[in-house]
């Protein structure tokens, strides 16, 4: 995994140096699963991510990662987001992203009933 993330950093900046577009870029793996990296583009793009290597379970690990990226879009405007991937998923936040629609008053009445009267076969 983090093979592969430093793969693609490295393709990502090396394709914007081929380009021109490169205004700043670093990056800094360490040994111990930790990396940072950053860089930034003319066009506005500019990318931090931070990670850690975590232990989820005695037998498993993973990875911690949390970052933020923005670009201006084909409108003009500036989009952002800030994002953690860890093992409870991918968890992106902007502006512009879409967001779930209210729970319904029934529903959080039902629940609250289920909740208040649990399901009992021996009564």
């Amino acid at each position: 995994m983090k093979l592969l993330l430093v793969c693609a950093v490295l393709v990502t900046v090396a394709y914007a140096v081929d380009d021109g577009n490169l205004i700043s870029s670093d990056a800094v793996v360490r040994h111990d699963g930790k990396f940072v990296y950053h860089y930034e583009l003319h066009d506005g793009t500019k990318v931090q991510q931070r990670g850690v290597h975590k232990q989820i379970t005695p037998q498993n690990g993973g990875e911690a990662i949390e970052g933020h990226y923005e670009y201006v879009g084909d409108d003009g405007q500036t989009y952002s987001v800030s994002y953690v991937a860890d093992e409870n998923g991918f968890h992106p936040v902007g502006a512009h992203l879409p967001t779930p629609p209210p729970v319904p008053e029934s529903v959080i009445r039902t629940l609250k009933y289920i909740e208040e009267h649990p399901y009992n076969p021996n009564a």
